[in-house]
């Protein structure tokens, strides 16, 4: 059973919103993986260092599986960070900070969202590599 997210002073007094459970290790080091394949994928493509939306960058990313937005610093309230199908994540700043997920998930739900993800930017890398 997955903990019950408690987020960190700042998160609730200055965050967007969280989720009600805890991300898990398990979570955490997928997504991290992810976002180590993303930056490999657009060196790729572009030949130049990416700015990474898992990190407190402002910047975005969508492709057929997933799509990840950093930390907005705007009054608006953002959704989530990072969509995979129903699974919403939500982090303070960056991945792996105040981070919050909207559902519990399974070890294999969690390599499945991996498989899938990274499948998607092997994909896009495909697609978009010139």
């Amino acid at each position: 059973m997955s903990e019950l997210f408690e987020p960190e002073l700042g998160q609730m007094a200055f965050g967007q919103p969280w989720d009600e459970y805890r991300a898990s290790n398990l979570l955490i080091a997928a997504l991290e993986s992810i976002s180590t394949e993303l930056d490999r994928v657009m060196w790729n493509i572009h030949q130049e260092e990416y700015i990474s939306p898992f990190e407190n960058t402002a910047s975005d990313f969508q492709c057929s599986a997933f799509e990840v937005d950093a930390y907005s610093w705007d009054d608006d309230i953002q959704p989530y960070n990072f969509k995979w199908r129903d699974v919403e994540v939500r982090w303070y700043k960056y991945l792996g900070r105040g981070t919050s997920v909207n559902q519990e998930l399974s070890n294999d739900k969690i390599a499945e969202m991996l498989d899938d993800c990274l499948g998607a930017l092997r994909k896009y890398e495909a697609e978009h590599d010139v």
